[in-house]
């Protein structure tokens, strides 16, 4: 057996049992996106041929829109060494045991993603050339003036022998790249716009397209015109594609998850239920398919800790920008809504939806969907994004600085938490409301513990005790911070909770002073509204109440 697979049954419906051989644990495959590379090393692989082959057998054109570093590549691999014909290859996968002729193909493969982008002059001369580098590799010596003229020549050319397959990868990384600079992705676009009409008026030559990239912008004829591209981005027969579903996770990764367990004293279950917090929760249609992000997945199951991997490979420095230049469009982190045809378009370059462009960037996902409206509701996937992108948010908008966090230690330090507060909430009112609207306690507990890490703060958040787990903990020199945050709510509700979950127990006899802080934050002004303190001393004792005035 070439690799380790987990081998899907049936192809629909798409939730089945698995067959699986773990006969040993096989190397992560992070990062690589070469199916036979994975396949002919022995490394893991989560068989998703049954998917390629339902495209194959049902369809000619295709387009899917996923976000970066989503099995995007590796999909498109797949593809191409299916239809070169390299069944061997597939030796223990669904395909392989299905009725599929295995005719070999001419496959044209552009990755996009790796054409120079940064004037379209770069664009249009790096393109024309990687037109020629296939050229090259069929052996071919065609006429190639142009990328347009070239794409035409070649397939025309390569047709004579039999119907030729196209697959590009990242359609849209030269516009996503220049958001910034409108001049250079207004001509990337144009070009785009030349090209894909090209490759619409050869159809008869074509055996099979399949287009990737993140959005789908307006005016790229890419998506105009008819009996041509399939979006099958949001259907629900595709959503589990890409990514991994909570039933490959389970049994796919199951010798990584029990080693790991092992070496860490802990549970199966517990690395699961980790796992899912950090990493799952991405879904793509109305079905309630949710997949973990595959990058993450790898990268925790390798690393072994939970951190931000996708995020951290990519900030959306082009969306915050965005989100920076048009506040009267900005999307609400939790509860926004959407029609279909807001989360399948990114609008125009010049009036881009906000909106469309989060969920397609996979910083926002589906939570639910409305029959009787017709309408999603958004949110974050998970732990991973909530917090990454909570942090980019105050970085960019708070403009915090080692002043500053001085400032507020000494604060800490002198108990006065009348002025420590009173600039936190200077400091949220920087951002723009509309983030806030339906903003749960959770959203407010990020944006306080990112505020409070960003100026260098010793705290920590969700930290376990016996009872449940402590909202958020500071340190300073001679006092421990033990705080609570309620919405809506009288800030002792607060105090009380620390209180009846012990949530201080563990840190007194510490030679330090324990404060228990409740924080009210109101969903009217958006804001930290109120707060309440007792200070104890090391011992649990009432030293005074910290009123505020």
């Amino acid at each position: 057996m070439a690799g380790l697979f987990c081998h899907w049954l049936d192809w629909y419906p798409l939730l089945l049992d698995s067959v699986i051989y773990l006969n040993a644990m096989k190397k992560l495959p992070i990062g690589i996106q070469n199916i036979r590379e994975i396949l002919t090393e022995g490394q893991l692989y989560v068989d998703k041929t049954q998917f390629a082959l339902n495209l194959i057998q049902n369809g000619k054109h295709y387009f899917l829109s996923r976000p970066r570093r989503f099995g995007k590549s590796l999909f498109l691999s797949t593809l191409e060494e299916i239809f070169k014909g390299n069944k061997d290859l597939f030796t223990g996968c669904y395909i392989a045991e299905r009725n599929y002729d295995w005719a070999p193909h001419l496959v044209l493969h552009l990755n996009l993603a790796e054409v120079l982008n940064e004037t379209t002059q770069d664009f249009k001369a790096s393109l024309q050339r990687d037109i020629a580098g296939l050229a090259t590799k069929h052996n071919l010596d065609v006429d190639i003036p142009s990328a347009q003229e070239g794409l035409r020549n070649l397939v025309e050319t390569l047709s004579k022998e039999r119907q030729v397959v196209v697959l590009i990868d990242e359609y849209d990384k030269p516009i996503i790249d220049n958001l910034h600079r409108l001049d250079v992705a207004e001509g990337n676009r144009e070009l785009l716009q030349s090209f894909f009409s090209t490759l619409k008026s050869l159809d008869k030559y074509i055996k099979f397209t399949f287009i990737t990239g993140i959005s789908r912008f307006s005016k790229v004829s890419l998506f105009s015109g008819a009996n041509h591209l399939q979006d099958i981005s949001m259907d629900a027969r595709y959503a589990a594609m890409t990514g991994y579903t909570q039933e490959e996770v389970e049994q796919c990764f199951d010798a990584h998850i029990r080693d790991m367990a092992q070496a860490q004293s802990r549970t199966a279950e517990n690395i699961l239920e980790e796992i899912k917090a950090w990493y799952n929760g991405y879904r793509f249609s109305r079905a309630e398919t949710h997949v973990y992000n595959p990058f993450s997945t790898l990268n925790y199951l390798s690393q072994r800790e939970t951190r931000s991997y996708w995020y951290a490979s990519g900030t959306p420095v082009f969306l915050l920008k965005e989100l920076s230049k048009h506040p009267q469009s900005l999307v609400p982190l939790q509860g926004a809504r959407a029609e279909e045809n807001e989360l399948t378009s990114s609008g125009s370059l010049h009036e881009i939806d906000l909106k469309a462009l989060m969920f397609q960037t996979g910083y926002l996902t589906i939570q639910g969907y409305s029959t009787a409206s017709r309408h999603y509701q958004l949110g974050f996937p998970n732990q991973e994004v909530r917090e990454a992108f909570t942090q980019s948010l105050v970085k960019y908008f708070a403009k915090l600085n080692d002043a500053l966090g001085a400032e507020m230690e000494d604060l800490l330090e002198a108990h006065d938490l009348t002025s420590f507060f009173s600039r936190i909430q200077q400091l949220l009112s920087k951002f723009p409301y509309q983030l806030f609207v339906k903003a749960q306690e959770r959203t407010y507990h990020g944006f306080l513990l990112s505020l409070l890490s960003g100026m260098g703060l010793e705290v920590a958040a969700e930290t376990p005790s016996s009872l449940g787990r402590v909202d958020v903990l500071l340190w300073v020199e001679r006092t421990i911070y033990v705080m609570e945050i309620k919405l809506d709510q009288d800030p002792q509700a607060g105090i009380e909770q620390i209180k009846e979950q012990q949530y201080d127990k563990a840190h007194l006899g510490q030679g330090k002073s324990v404060a228990l802080v409740g924080l009210t934050f109101s969903s009217k002004t958006r804001n930290l509204q109120r707060w309440a303190a007792e200070l104890m001393d090391e011992n649990g004792d009432l030293i005074k109440q910290l009123t505020p005035p």
